[in-house]
């Protein structure tokens, strides 16, 4: 058992807030002259931790420059000491000075042990009396490349004999890490056999993870890692099996919840929503659709009654980090090619399905069908509207039961897509050329009519990214400031949206934050202490981009898209050209296929080449039928948006 000092120096890192209390720590280690001789491995190990803050320029603002200068030149002798005192660790004391090592200084002794190479003087029997005597340290000695090249077999031997292995293995190759923490290695003798054999043997375990399960299901093969159909399907079956398990045990506590869509008569709103224990409720007004029965109408009812598009034009249906509650974003297991969706992400593909599938109830009682619709707008309501090719084809499948309609359905809206990529291309519709290509079209590869269609952010823009950072995330501490502490304002623009500020009432802990946003011309001080924004109309555009990824440059004002223009001029946004954004683009990509997302729901690939459901599984049908359709609105509501804007800059009006 470590022993456990809480008044030592620790640090974590340059960005954590905890940094200034750990110097105050320090100051009397600082304070006091160099040790001949030093005996306590805590009191060297201490003295590295303080060194880091030194090295990443990190001071106390309450220290005189004489005695920054004293503690620059004491800390400039710190690496000898540790040094000297780590050079004399070896097979016969490596044990007792680990031993007494404080439980917070663990992760520093191996980094110590790593840079200084003390592999080179402990054998591999005492390593691995170590190691099995404390098996948690795995994790942190593979973050350690020398550890790793030195005792590769028996690190190999201990992974081998250990099922909680493969989800080392996960971790490594699989699983999202939001912190960027220390990559952990593998030593290289461990083979891609042995790889699958320690994935295979935690399946196989008493103890294992059913999210680790998930992950193994959809892992995707690489050169120095993959697996076997055999040991995929072993994961299928035991999460099938587990999941059931658990839910007839009524282990699973998870959030419940559910979705209502009803078309009615004599309400009074075309729209209302409501909610009751826990199950979303939608009611449409039956009127409206009855007496509104143009197929144009019908439509648009997926834009202006489902909303499957926001204010700006952009699939409401997409998950970003946004709709991630903050459990979600710091808890639980993903996969680093993972579609990550949430409970918001997963009651807006419930409410879509729910909305589309009873829709087409509706549309079907009045005498025409959803793909009805599909196949008019495309063919005659485009060309119309805004001068859309007049040899456009849509065939409306004859097929009656749900998977018959999916295999017809599949290839017609690749061939819409690829109608309108050679519409922008060429200026109208070549079959012939079309034909020619016979490979499909990818969705991030599909043009707009419109330069500079979406404004993102410049993501190698570091400076920036800390900036937007510190204004917009709810995991900051510059929104929790007096006198507003109680009101529980989301983070700073929030905050200085709705309040008047004062820098004075900061404290000293907070204060270099704002000092970065003030540095870097986001923020002034005035003559009465208040927080002033430098650019309101520039942080707006960026609150849109940071909330949505992305912002659809059409459908901003005037002076919002030349600041957009002087944005991009400054290397802080970048514009592109294409039909669908970039989190449409992987929305699609999600439904369709395994291109991007390890749990994509691989419509496209699996009814081409025949791995869908058996026949008899009539509700899995139907809803790939239902999703194949929702995707064929949304990309005629993109297409549509994508013409109305072109036109529009042609008359020089302003796009709906």
């Amino acid at each position: 058992m470590h022993p456990v000092d809480s008044s030592r120096v620790v640090f974590f890192s340059i960005h954590d807030m905890g940094g200034t209390t750990q110097l105050r720590k320090g100051e009397a280690v600082l304070k006091h002259p160099i040790k001949s001789e030093y005996t306590d491995v805590n009191e060297v190990i201490e003295l590295f931790n303080i060194k880091k803050y030194f090295d990443a320029g990190l001071f106390l603002s309450t220290w005189s420059s004489d005695e920054l200068q004293l503690f620059q030149e004491r800390v400039s002798c710190y690496g000898q000491v540790i040094g000297r005192f780590i050079s004399c660790l070896d097979d016969t004391n490596i044990e007792s000075f680990f031993n007494t090592t404080n439980h917070n200084y663990i992760s520093s002794f191996w980094e110590l042990f790593n840079s200084q190479n003390v592999a080179k003087r402990v054998s591999n029997s005492v390593f691995q009396r170590i190691l099995l005597q404390e098996p948690y340290l795995i994790k942190t000695v593979l973050t350690h490349p020398n550890v790793v090249s030195k005792y590769g077999l028996v690190l190999k031997d201990f992974l081998m004999a250990n099922p909680k292995s493969g989800e080392i293995l996960l971790l490594i190759y699989e699983i999202d890490d939001p912190y960027n923490r220390n990559k952990m290695l593998l030593p290289k003798c461990l083979t891609i056999e042995d790889k699958e054999f320690l994935i295979s043997n935690y399946l196989s375990s008493s103890d294992v993870n059913l999210s680790y399960v998930k992950i193994i299901r959809n892992l995707k093969n690489r050169g120095d890692f993959k697996i076997s159909d055999k040991t995929r399907l072993q994961a299928k079956r035991l999460y099938t099996k587990e999941t059931e398990r658990l839910q007839q045990g009524n282990e699973l506590h998870n959030y419940t919840y559910g979705v209502s869509i009803s078309f009615e008569e004599n309400i009074a709103n075309n729209k209302h929503g409501s909610m009751d224990n826990n199950v979303l409720y939608y009611s449409y007004s039956l009127d409206y659709v009855t007496n509104n029965t143009d197929l144009y109408t019908l439509f648009s009812n997926f834009k202006y009654l489902f909303e499957y598009l926001d204010h700006q034009n952009r699939i409401s249906l997409v998950s970003n980090e946004k709709n991630l509650g903050i459990f979600e974003r710091i808890m639980g297991v993903s996969a680093q090619n993972e579609y990550r969706g949430g409970i918001a992400f997963s009651v807006s593909e419930m409410t879509s399905q729910a909305q589309i599938a009873t829709y087409s109830k509706v549309v079907n009682k009045l005498g025409t069908s959803l793909e009805d619709i599909v196949h008019y707008v495309f063919e005659e309501s485009f060309r119309e509207k805004y001068n859309f090719a007049d040899n456009s084809k849509f065939s409306i499948p004859t097929a009656k039961t749900f998977l018959e309609k999916v295999r017809l359905l599949a290839p017609e809206f690749e061939s819409a897509l690829k109608q309108f990529k050679i519409f922008v291309e060429e200026g109208h519709i070549d079959f012939e050329l079309l034909q020619i290509s016979s490979s499909p079209s990818s969705i991030g590869d599909i043009p707009s009519l419109n330069e500079d269609k979406y404004i993102y952010l410049n993501n190698n823009n570091n400076i920036l990214l800390q900036c937007l950072n510190l204004f917009f995330s709810d995991q900051r501490s510059l929104n929790y400031v007096e006198p507003f502490k109680e009101k529980g304002y989301s983070n700073f623009f929030d905050l200085l949206e709705k309040e008047k500020v004062k820098s004075s009432n900061y404290e000293e802990y907070q204060q270099p934050e704002l000092n970065y946003l003030i540095d870097n011309g986001f923020i002034i001080i005035d003559e009465n202490d208040f927080i002033i924004v430098t650019n309101p109309i520039r942080l707006i555009i960026l609150s849109d981009l940071h909330d949505n990824d992305v912002g659809s440059y059409y459908h901003y004002p005037l002076e919002y898209r030349q600041e957009a223009q002087r944005m991009a001029a400054e290397g802080i946004v970048q514009f592109e050209k294409t039909l669908f954004s970039k989190p449409e683009q992987s929305y699609f990509n999600y439904c369709l296929n395994k291109s991007e997302f390890t749990n994509g729901l691989d419509l496209r690939n699996s009814y081409l080449h025949g791995t869908q459901a058996s026949h008899d599984e009539t509700n899995v049908h139907g809803n790939a039928y239902f999703t194949y359709l929702k995707l064929i609105f949304l990309a005629l509501l993109k297409i549509e948006d994508d013409l109305n804007i072109n036109t529009s800059m042609k008359s020089m009006t302003t796009p709906y």
